[in-house]
């Protein structure tokens, strides 16, 4: 009986932990790109083809490579099928599908513990939380990475059939996001240790499928020019973009989550039977890039996870089943009563708390402005160009175009070349080379937060001061006709929903 009440208890903990878990998921906010991504998305929806050439942008000086645009499409009609509810359901999809083949893989690896496996999730969960708490086209890389890793350890075990579904994978992941060159280097570097340690069939399995591979990446709608963007494009040098500073930079938190991933891959080494030496290499090697990498480029720390999830974490589940003893339970009926009420108090809160979640996206005001500024520009006449900052771009070109156009937004060397860039951010910060921006481009209007250094050259320079809120200025070229009065906005106490204004 006490034995009944115990399983019973520790069901009843699972399901409470995964009502966490789901709480966790959709727990959502808006990133600058959400506005972009959406709206493209369905500009592809509506047309049925994939624009070459930006039309909400009257800076864009050069074709446009939109490398995501099938995540885009996904994002666009998720949203139009379902609204706020829509993109949060997609983003649980995409963590759902990762935690399946997590818990997939760690059963092909021996481990059958239901303890692990949750535990996993969790870890999963805490570790990419900084990637995975936005709706954007980076959660579908971590899907296909997650896929591939399944590919590769099982094709390690001899299952060498499991390959095959790699081509399939990078031809989607190739018109999904550009992670898919991380995808392609771990499995190159696989390929690579595999043919140096294992026999040689396994490492011919492994060209061929990496070949193919590569090949299928061209099956996009730019070919070739895919990898000659990518070439041109893709560096460790983005210093206007947090995601894509060293960790070290970031705070403490950063580093902590950082240093647990470290620390679970190296546990996962010291607990395996023989240790480092019977730990196949190419995992080994494969995890070992990753920290590395992922300490210069923050956003590498949900690959780094997975890696050592997928790779390392089986040891530790293959030690915790091997040393358990059969369980058994000698607890009094009134705990068991006691834990399993507070079970079903945590997953009540938490599924009403995922409810809430479901119909909420909230604006993030970091990434976006106030909404009068918006209502400002609106009331103008149409046909204007608007400077803006960077991370305000998606978030402008939703709710004014196709009225006014916009200088720059988050697609960068999508449409905008690094000289381009760089002026806008010479302007942003009255660096040398970007006074001259504003007459140079020909802009009507000036949108930009009121604490950039900017603010006084154009003051100084004879700009307008049109309107002015509590995060952004507005300003407007001299003899310009103006519809409303400037105003003075004070703070906005409302949560505000995407898409806003």
């Amino acid at each position: 009986m006490s034995f009944t009440r115990g399983r019973g208890s520790f069901n009843l903990l699972r399901v409470a932990l995964w009502c966490v878990v789901l709480a966790a998921v959709t727990r959502t906010g808006t990133d600058p790109d959400l506005w972009g991504n959406v709206r493209f998305g369905l500009d592809i929806l509506g047309s049925g083809n994939v624009p070459h050439v930006d039309p909400y942008s009257f800076t864009a000086d050069r074709p446009w490579v939109n490398h995501e645009w099938l995540a885009e499409v996904v994002i666009g009609d998720a949203f139009r099928l379902g609204g706020v509810a829509g993109l949060i359901l997609l983003k649980v999809a995409a963590v759902g599908t990762t935690l399946l083949l997590l818990g997939w893989a760690l059963r092909r690896e021996g481990v059958s513990s239901p303890v692990i496996v949750d535990a996993a999730a969790a870890a999963a969960i805490v570790l990419t939380f900084d990637q995975i708490r936005y709706v954007r086209p980076q959660l579908l890389s971590l899907v296909a990475f997650a896929g591939l890793l399944c590919s590769l350890t099982a094709a390690r075990r001899g299952s060498t059939r499991a390959l095959l579904w790699l081509p399939p994978l990078f031809a989607a992941w190739a018109n999904l996001h550009g992670g898919w060159l991380v995808g392609g280097g771990i499995f190159a570097l696989w390929t690579l240790v595999t043919a140096v340690t294992a026999p040689r069939r396994p490492a011919m399995w492994c060209v061929a499928a990496g070949v193919a591979s590569l090949a299928a990446t061209l099956l996009t709608p730019y070919g070739i020019q895919l990898w000659a963007f990518l070439r041109d494009t893709v560096g460790f040098d983005r210093a206007d973009i947090v995601e894509w500073q060293p960790i070290y930079t970031l705070g403490w938190q950063s580093c902590l989550l950082w240093a647990a991933t470290a620390g679970l891959a190296i546990s996962g080494v010291l607990t395996r039977r023989g240790g480092l030496k019977t730990l196949p290499y190419e995992r080994i090697v494969c995890v070992a890039v990753l920290a590395i990498a992922s300490l210069t480029v923050a956003r590498l720390q949900a690959f780094f996870a997975l890696s050592v999830l997928f790779l390392l974490l089986p040891a530790i589940g293959c030690a915790y089943e091997h040393a358990r003893e059969r369980p058994t339970s000698t607890a009094l009926g009134r705990e068991h009563r006691l834990l399993q009420t507070a079970c079903v108090g945590v997953a009540i809160a938490s599924l009403l708390v995922t409810t809430s979640n479901l119909t909420r996206l909230p604006i993030d005001p970091r990434w976006t402005p106030e909404s009068g500024a918006v209502a400002f520009l609106n009331a103008q006449p149409a046909e204007r160009r608007v400077l803006v900052w960077f991370d305000w771009g998606g978030y402008a070109l939703w709710h004014l175009a196709p009225r006014m156009r916009i200088s720059m937004d988050g697609r960068r060397e999508t449409v905008y070349s690094p000289a381009l860039q760089d002026r806008h951010l010479r302007f942003y910060f009255d660096a040398p080379g970007g006074a001259s921006l504003p007459s140079d481009l020909a802009a009507d209007y000036v949108w930009i937060p009121r604490v950039l250094p900017a603010v006084h050259r154009l003051e100084a320079e004879g700009w307008h001061r049109l309107y002015e809120g509590e995060q952004s200025v507005i300003f407007g070229r001299a003899a310009l006709p103006v519809s409303i009065l400037p105003a003075m906005l004070t703070a906005e106490s409302d949560t505000r929903i995407f898409p806003g204004p």
